[in-house]
């Protein structure tokens, strides 16, 4: 049984290969291949299955990305297409990442969340476009099908949630 659950975790692990907790990113960029409509009275866009989707359907489950901008704006905003910088990459586990400052926090019947998002951010920068932040990948991980999980997103999970959008294209190892 041991045998088993240390193969189980060595390959969960292998399947993270490519993404750490980093300060620097180490020559990581992301390319944005089609122009990218943020909405007007928003700063973010979430795209998961590789389209563009409201807020209010992610399915949170699966892997969604949420590209986000500095400021909100009155009207819609565009994120050219374009190479970003990728300055750095972190990875959080947050129980309320989805939640609006509005909403409250669910909970399950034994008084614990009902969400646990394993998040990976990357901060973006792009000196022609500086009103871009960067871009927070995520799933949740309570949801009944992942409950068995517990992970963050692979390099592959986040392409799909990504589609023809956007990719990210790793630099030198990160050490």
């Amino acid at each position: 049984m041991r045998v088993w659950l240390g193969a189980a975790l060595l390959a969960l692990l292998g399947g993270c290969a490519g993404l750490s907790d980093h300060g620097g990113a180490a020559g990581w960029t992301a390319q944005l291949y089609h122009p990218l409509v943020i909405p007007a009275d928003a700063a973010t866009v979430r795209l998961q299955y590789g389209e563009v989707v409201p807020a209010n359907s992610v399915q949170e489950y699966d892997p969604f990305c949420i590209v986000e901008l500095d400021t909100v704006r009155p009207h819609a905003q565009t994120l050219r297409p374009g190479r970003f910088e990728v300055l750095r990459v972190t990875r959080s586990v947050n129980p309320i990442a989805a939640a609006g400052a509005h909403q409250a926090i669910a909970l399950s019947f034994d008084h614990s969340p009902s969400f646990l998002y394993y998040v990976t951010e990357f901060r973006l920068r792009d000196p022609e476009q500086p009103e871009l932040r960067g871009m927070r990948c995520a799933w949740n991980q309570l949801a009944p099908v992942n409950r068995s999980l517990m992970r963050h997103l692979t390099l592959d999970e986040i392409h799909g949630a990504l589609g023809r959008w956007m990719r990210l294209m790793p630099g030198r190892a990160l050490p």
